[in-house]
């Protein structure tokens, strides 16, 4: 168990790491945000935008459990 919770630990580290050091570096390549993105693909208020969002962060939250059981 020990083990266990030790690299789940390590894993929330790296990834917490890899996003406050990537997406600053991103921006500054010119790498447009989310929101730039949905808005080019759906126009400005669209009720479309908002349902791939909710799926693409369904479908992330749903992977990543995947693969945390996976490995136990």
């Amino acid at each position: 168990m020990e083990r266990k919770k030790r690299n789940l630990i390590f894993t929330f580290v790296i990834s917490f790491a890899s996003v406050i050091f990537g997406l600053p570096l991103l921006y500054a390549l010119g790498v447009p945000s989310g929101d730039v993105v949905l808005t080019a693909l759906f126009g400005e208020g669209n009720i479309w935008a908002l349902i791939f969002s909710a799926m693409l962060i369904l479908l992330i939250t749903f992977g990543v459990g995947r693969a945390i059981k996976s490995r136990t």
